[in-house]
């Protein structure tokens, strides 16, 4: 298979594209959306580790939230559902609220 240059992945980019905090705003609402509407629980864990990553490290902000790495990949990987004061807790490290429009 011949490799091609100049390619860089999904992730990257959108890591890359989530600029501001209304960016990932919008990001993170569009997951949430779309999770409420597929029931895919997958999309939106993975919205939320990319998020994390354009604000900081998985392990620093596993640290900061007070799960551990592991813990926190797992869920990430749909191997382990997280309580929803987890996902609380992440909303809030980030700096967003949950709320009902």
């Amino acid at each position: 298979m011949k490799e091609l240059k100049h390619t860089i992945d999904l992730e990257n980019y959108i890591v890359n594209d989530l600029k501001s905090d209304e960016d990932i705003k919008l990001y993170l609402n569009a997951s949430l959306k779309d999770y409420l509407e597929d029931g895919d629980f997958n999309s939106f864990y993975r919205a939320l580790e990319i998020v994390i990553k354009t604000k900081d490290s998985i392990a620093g902000f596993a640290k900061k939230v007070g799960i551990s790495r592991t813990h926190l990949y797992s869920i990430f990987k749909s191997e382990k559902e997280p309580k929803f004061s987890t996902i609380a807790r992440i909303f809030q490290e980030l700096g967003y609220e949950l709320e009902i429009a």
